[in-house]
């Protein structure tokens, strides 16, 4: 019964830091020194958002604790608890580190150079990356508990260089949290499913399956098999003597014995 109380208390707490955690990605901004690589940037970021959201989610960390008695089989330990906290403070502290960087560029940078200006998401993204970033945002927001959010102010990442380190950094973290808790991975790649039955077949999917092949390896399996699905359900055989009608859709299989034209 002691064990089960100090899981809830772990849990509460460690509640508490994923949501702030994936909150955090609400205030980032991308400078303007970007340039085109802003739009595979912004979406590295809303998928790195999107991963931690996923695995807290499977969790049940977005919820309030009601079922207490699921704590044991969920966390194992509250030295689990203990590590994944340990965990989401360093992605905190990658964001608190890349924000004081931030400001001391800010401070050096000349007035009226243009290096400050930065990329606003929902205007500067092409349109297809714009309807990605939008899909992946509500996932993730989806999946915070809404309640006690913090109001911070944005600020910007101008340095590429940086940008790059970040990302890495923090999809290293969440690889460790992953792999802290095993028995979820078959419910996060059910969330995957999930995920990719929600973006659809969009404009820039093939942007999205090349970020997930660099960092999300179980939403670049989900993407795989939609896709090799699709290309099953498009493979079309007709045959005989006696055929007539019409054909509509794509066709990848082979056609034979018969013609088009006018039935009797």
């Amino acid at each position: 019964m002691a064990e089960v109380a100090g899981l809830t208390v772990g849990v509460i707490a460690l509640a508490g830091l994923f949501n702030n955690t994936i909150e955090c990605f609400e205030f980032i901004q991308l400078g303007r020194n970007f340039g085109k690589n802003f739009q595979t940037s912004q979406l590295k970021l809303d998928n790195a958002r999107l991963r931690l959201s996923r695995w807290g989610y499977s969790l049940g960390l977005n919820d309030n604790i009601q079922d207490e008695q699921s704590l044991p089989q969920r966390f194992s330990s509250c030295q689990n608890i203990h590590q994944a906290s340990a965990l989401l403070r360093q992605i905190d502290d990658l964001f608190a580190d890349a924000e004081g960087v931030s400001e001391k560029y800010k401070n050096r940078a000349k007035v009226g150079e243009g290096s400050l200006t930065t990329y606003d998401p929902r205007t500067d993204l092409e349109p297809a990356n714009a309807n990605l970033h939008i899909k992946l945002r509500e996932l993730s927001i989806a999946r915070q508990n809404r309640t006690g959010l913090r109001k911070k102010a944005r600020w910007a990442l101008y340095e590429e260089k940086r940008f790059r380190r970040l990302i890495e950094d923090i999809n290293e973290l969440v690889n460790d949290l992953v792999e802290l808790f095993p028995a979820s991975r078959t419910s996060q790649q059910q969330l995957c499913e999930e995920e990719v039955s929600e973006i659809g077949r969009q404009e820039g999917i093939s942007v999205l399956r090349d970020i997930a092949a660099e960092q999300d390896k179980d939403l670049e399996e989900a993407l795989a098999k939609v896709a090799s699905d699709a290309r099953g359900s498009q493979n079309v055989v007709f045959s005989g003597n006696n055929n007539t009608g019409f054909q509509l859709g794509y066709n990848s299989g082979s056609i034979s014995g018969f013609t088009f034209g006018r039935g009797s």
